[in-house]
């Protein structure tokens, strides 16, 4: 009789090498874009009132937020094909399969969520503040940018797990994508909780840490069974 190969499981032993390190190339530039957007056009603020909204805009040219902001979405282009490729090629198993299409599904969404959401809605309350929009609605548009933090969070929570969880279904990457996947998406899955006591920005940099972790290990080419 013969054995019914799963198609996830062709792909992730036929996966070239270099192919892995585009992927954790890729994941390198995402985190190196995010940052620079960052450094160009400011944190986003959560500062109330016309103070916040001074804080958050004050710092620079409409152009140059504008610049960060462009920068930030690119980050997001290129961590589409790196979502899709983990999705692909991690999953040998039937439960890893499932945990990794989970994940790439999360990681789609998060995609979609902040440049869709949090990017438009930032984008606006610049542009309309430097033009005449009052500080008020500026803020409370700002605002959408500032809560789509959350929503992101706990897909990017939903995104490590099903990696981590995949990874140690399959016998690949157990330490620093397996267990340490689920342990960072438990965290970011607990960010509404965690924010009621004043520790809901930790899931975020814990994932970007881990990820950074996951592109070194994608760099070194096809990961070997455990």
């Amino acid at each position: 009789m013969t054995a019914i190969t799963h198609p996830t499981t062709v792909a992730a032993q036929t996966t070239p090498p270099r192919l892995w390190r585009v992927a954790g190339a890729l994941a390198l530039a995402h985190v190196a874009l995010f940052a620079v957007g960052i450094i160009i056009r400011g944190a986003p603020t959560t500062v109330p009132g016309q103070e916040g909204i001074e804080h958050s805009w004050s710092t620079g040219p409409l152009e140059r937020v504008l610049a960060g902001m462009w920068v930030d979405l690119m980050a997001f282009v290129v961590l589409l094909p790196v979502v899709v490729f983990l999705a692909r090629a991690i999953g040998r198993t039937e439960a890893g399969a499932w945990a990794s299409r989970t994940a790439g599904a999360a990681g789609l969404a998060y995609v979609v969520t902040v440049a869709g959401a949090g990017f438009a809605a930032g984008a606006a309350a610049t542009w309309g503040t430097a033009h005449g929009l009052d500080l008020d609605t500026a803020l409370a548009v700002n605002n959408i940018r500032n809560f789509t933090y959350f929503t992101g969070a706990t897909l990017l929570g939903v995104h490590a797990l099903g990696t981590g969880i995949a990874a140690l279904a399959d016998g690949v990457m157990a330490r620093w994508v397996g267990w340490a996947g689920v342990l960072v998406g438990v965290v970011a899955l607990l960010t509404g909780p965690l924010a009621a006591i004043g520790v809901g920005t930790v899931g975020f940099p814990l994932w970007m840490l881990w990820f950074v972790a996951l592109a070194v290990t994608m760099l070194r080419g096809k990961p070997a069974p455990a």
